[in-house]
């Protein structure tokens, strides 16, 4: 069955497609890319859950890109159970070698905001491992899973707009908004796709709190680099207004005081 696997991702596969995904993603000694688009593989996931998917998660070893993509994208969509689905996500970790797998993988275990307690207990290792991907897969899995949830419970939305009187109301309530940010609280040594992970997470928590996020972008104690592309990330939003926007890279050049 693997092989028959392989031989339905090659028959996907889309030559310039390819040569496009070959320039952005970095694959060198995780997999041979063969240039399959994202959305046939998460259907072929789906196809294949419906049938004996844990043998075809018994295979060790994956020789595609899109292999392995589809590995995560089957367990996420299969796994009805909270433990199952860990498990198979700390074998999953370590193939982790770029952000495409890393990130197109994370948004889909959904099944984890069910069980936001079990969930944040597993990654706790893996945001304090000092390891570049495993760092990365722990603050994708908060972006994707926790920023979202209220203080009641609920899932809550991104702002529409940000203002500058926005920015002078009083701080919102986000379940996980603390200990999210205690997490961001520490220099992203690891590495580029890890220091990307934490500006990307914080960009997003700003436009869903931006009065908290923007008090924890003067406080945190991060590296220069990440708040630098956190506030970028910020700016390149359509969702913050223009001055906002001024007043973030004064913030950035340290015009801006708290």
């Amino acid at each position: 069955m693997r092989e028959e696997i392989r031989d339905r991702l090659k028959q996907m596969s889309d030559e310039g497609y390819q040569k496009f995904s070959g320039s952005l993603i970095p694959v060198s000694g995780r997999g041979i890319l063969l240039g399959v688009r994202l959305p046939e593989l998460r259907r072929y996931a789906k196809e294949l859950a419906k049938g004996n998917w844990r043998e075809e998660l018994s295979y060790k070893e994956d020789i595609y890109f899109e292999e392995t993509m589809l590995r995560g994208m089957l367990f996420g969509c299969a796994c009805k159970e909270i433990g199952e689905l860990l498990a198979y996500l700390e074998d999953f970790i370590p193939r982790v070698g770029n952000w495409s797998v890393c990130d197109s993988v994370c948004s889909g275990l959904k099944l984890t905001e069910k069980y936001p307690r079990e969930t944040w207990e597993f990654l706790e290792p893996y945001l304090k491992s000092g390891q570049e991907f495993p760092v990365r897969v722990g603050l994708i899995m908060l972006l994707d899973h926790f920023v979202k949830l209220s203080g009641d419970g609920k899932r809550c939305s991104r702002r529409r707009r940000i203002t500058m009187e926005d920015l002078e109301g009083g701080e919102e309530n986000g379940l996980y908004l603390e200990r999210i940010l205690q997490v961001l609280d520490r220099e992203f040594t690891e590495g580029y796709y890890a220091q990307m992970g934490a500006a990307w997470l914080l960009a997003e928590l700003f436009v869903t709190y931006p009065v908290r996020t923007l008090r924890g972008l003067r406080e945190l104690r991060l590296d220069g680099f990440t708040r630098k592309k956190a506030l970028q990330k910020i700016r390149e939003s359509r969702i913050p207004d223009p001055e906002v926007k001024t007043y973030l890279r004064g913030l950035e050049n340290g015009i801006q005081h708290v």
